[in-house]
């Protein structure tokens, strides 16, 4: 059994935070692409040290309190009246 968070009227909530959400994610993206390019044009960074970079268990740990403060807004946003 799950945990309903929508109901089937919510459709339209659901829809927009999709939208939101797209708009978001591909501003950060842009923007992180962007950071990207400058650094590794500087000589500062190069893709594979980014790719193959592990965080410490303290940015992790940063990490995952930030994705879960995330989730739980958009859970917030979607089920509100």
């Amino acid at each position: 059994m799950t945990d309903r968070v929508l109901d089937e009227t919510d459709i339209d909530r659901l829809g927009q935070a999709i939208i939101t959400l797209t708009r978001e994610l591909w501003v950060v993206k842009d923007r992180q692409r962007i950071l990207e390019a400058a650094l590794a044009d500087a000589g500062i960074l190069d893709s594979i040290a980014l790719d193959t970079y592990e965080p410490d268990e303290s940015l992790e740990a940063e990490l995952k309190v930030e994705r879960q403060k995330l989730i739980d807004e958009i859970i917030k946003a979607l089920a509100e009246d």
